[in-house]
């Protein structure tokens, strides 16, 4: 609506002189105008029907362009992790009590790696472990277990390299517990050692998908006995090796995970 007409804000001066007799000859005074002593307005009033048009925006130069919006992870990770390798195992064998002539004849084996982690940060997983495998010996291949073999499970901590991308290295220490299994000795016919392990664990994997990885992996393992078995046909006891003793195992192979979970 039209702003209305501002009333004046200084009053009107009033008669203060009574009309004289007139036989003294005395004149009398006009009051003055209304509109005396009305200040002007300091806008005119608007008398239009509708808004006025926006200004135009200002020029704006490179500096004052807001910053374009955050752009998605590429190929981002997943909490849960469930990966299988097949591997080579190939075994680390060291001299018993009196000479290594145990050692001779075990060869490379094959086995298989399971892991479940959860990856509590795009940078660092934890969880379990496991890895079994059989060794041969000069008459048997790697998938016999005529020169042994070994069981294997501990706890993962897994460092990884990449938030995102199409690669995602990793480097991984697992601690745990174990047996390392040696045939073939004579006069003594098998030798289990069973104690801690410690496994250095690298691998560099591919990420074909939303939940798919597959790499090639590496690792090493030592063991720390705490007992040592020896036995002859089916009867053990409990003694430290004579003509050898497994000490650990390196793997290389293959390994498929696949990821599971909301992003991360």
């Amino acid at each position: 609506m039209a702003d209305p007409r501002a009333l004046p804000n200084i009053p009107a001066l009033e008669p203060k002189f009574a009309a004289a007799e007139p036989n003294d000859g005395a004149v009398t005074r006009e009051a003055p105008p209304s509109n005396v002593g009305e200040l002007p307005l300091p806008y005119e009033p608007w008398r239009g029907t509708g808004f006025a048009p926006p200004p135009p925006a200002p020029h704006t130069t490179g500096s004052d362009v807001p910053a374009p919006l955050a752009r998605p992870l590429e190929h981002a990770r997943r909490p849960f992790e469930v990966s299988a390798a097949l591997a080579t195992f190939l075994p680390s064998c060291g001299s018993g009590s009196l000479d290594d002539r145990g050692c001779l004849t075990v060869g490379p084996g094959a086995g298989i790696e399971l892991a479940l982690l959860y990856r509590a940060h795009a940078f660092f997983a934890f969880g379990a472990e496991a890895a079994v495998s059989g060794f041969g010996d000069g008459a048997h291949g790697v998938l016999s277990k005529a020169g042994g073999g070994a069981r294997f499970l501990g706890v993962a901590g897994r460092v990884y390299f990449a938030d995102q991308g199409a690669w995602d290295p990793y480097l991984a220490l697992t601690l745990g517990a174990g047996t390392l299994e040696l045939r073939g000795t004579a006069p003594q016919a098998r030798v289990a050692t069973t104690g801690f392990g410690a496994r250095v664990a690298g691998g560099l994997d591919y990420v074909l998908g939303s939940r798919l990885r597959v790499g090639p992996a590496a690792s090493f393992s030592h063991w720390i006995a705490w007992s040592e078995q020896a036995c002859a046909s089916d009867i053990c006891a409990d003694a430290p090796a004579v003509y050898g003793r497994l000490l650990g195992f390196a793997t290389l192979g293959l390994r498929v995970s696949g990821s599971f979970g909301d992003t991360l």
